[in-house]
């Protein structure tokens, strides 16, 4: 099964609180671009799951709107979400979600995509970072990263 992992585009510092935090256009632009550069990848999304802050339901809106789908939020994505509780929403999730993306935060982005591979801090996930997976159970240390793209 393949798992797509992204990370919100770049960010306004401030707003009313961290929860209404929107993109800027150079986020825009990142999410957009990286979008471009892996749409033969990501056209194979069946499902997109997205934290409901705004930035990232901004950033899930351009993905699913650049290839016709729908976008499901999750409070489990937020960043405060323990990589535990994730990793089992992810293991109890119906294979026909498959490819699933994911739009979150930092640290939860990071802590997955480097947890699932057993690779420490190796792949970092800058803003509009996307990155795939690819594993039959998801589980720490049970998946290989196929690719990571950062924005251009």
């Amino acid at each position: 099964m393949l798992l797509f992992v992204m990370r919100h585009g770049h960010a306004e510092p401030f707003s009313k609180s961290d929860e209404t935090r929107a993109l800027t256009e150079e986020g825009r632009t990142e999410v957009a671009a990286v979008c471009n550069e892996r749409a033969s990848e990501l056209a194979q999304v069946k499902t997109i799951w997205a934290s409901p802050f705004v930035r990232t339901r901004q950033t899930a809106k351009i993905v699913a709107e650049a290839f016709g789908l729908a976008v499901e939020f999750q409070e489990l994505l937020t960043s405060e979400t323990p990589l535990s509780a994730l990793l089992e929403a992810l293991g109890q999730a119906d294979e026909s979600l498959f490819p699933l993306m994911l739009v979150s935060h930092q640290p939860l982005v990071g802590s997955l995509v480097n947890g699932l591979c057993g690779s420490g801090d190796e792949h970092p996930m800058g803003t509009a970072s996307l990155a795939c997976l690819r594993a039959d159970v998801w589980a720490r240390d049970c998946a290989e990263l196929e690719w990571l793209q950062h924005r251009p």
